[in-house]
């Protein structure tokens, strides 16, 4: 993927992001810069932003730690994911109604999260830098990020429908 990944001569070593699980350059840390590098690329090259939406959801989903800490932002992410892979709502920019829903001071309590949060990781998809291939390969990761959160389901359609969106 050229510049966009380029981080060598950085002196970190491997190690496994304690998010997605995969083994990268800098661990947590480097996983994370690479999703940084990968939204700028969205911002930069309109051709990446058809599935921005649904990119930034599945990797939340897959790094709870850091962007699922409450009820509200998983509801943001699993809703918004499940909006997209199930109702078919734009992979850009998914849903306002959601949006507007979670605006504010709603409280909404968080259930557990499930051990194992998807088959495919950031590492699967990041080097693709056609972006057809990369729609496709974001899609197949989204997809396999919702299914590993098969239990929350029914609590992700209950939340969508009363967000007026499902």
């Amino acid at each position: 993927m050229g510049p966009v990944l380029a981080g060598g001569g950085s002196g970190m070593t491997e190690g496994r992001c304690g998010g997605c699980g995969r083994v990268v350059e800098g661990g947590t840390e480097g996983c994370q810069a690479r999703y940084e590098a990968l939204l700028a690329r969205d911002y930069e090259e309109p051709a990446f932003f058809a599935v921005h939406r649904m990119f930034v959801d599945t990797y939340s989903l897959q790094h709870p730690e850091r962007y699922c800490r409450s009820g509200k932002s998983l509801a943001a992410h699993l809703v918004g994911l499940g909006m997209i892979v199930e109702d078919g709502l734009p992979a850009a920019v998914g849903s306002p109604a959601l949006r507007n829903w979670l605006d504010g001071t709603r409280e909404l309590d968080k259930p557990p999260l499930p051990e194992a949060l998807g088959e495919i990781t950031l590492g699967d998809v990041e080097a693709i830098d056609e972006a057809g291939a990369w729609r496709v390969a974001v899609q197949a990761w989204a997809v396999s990020t919702w299914q590993a959160y098969a239990d929350l389901h029914p609590l992700a359609r209950r939340w969508a429908a009363e967000a007026g969106g499902g």
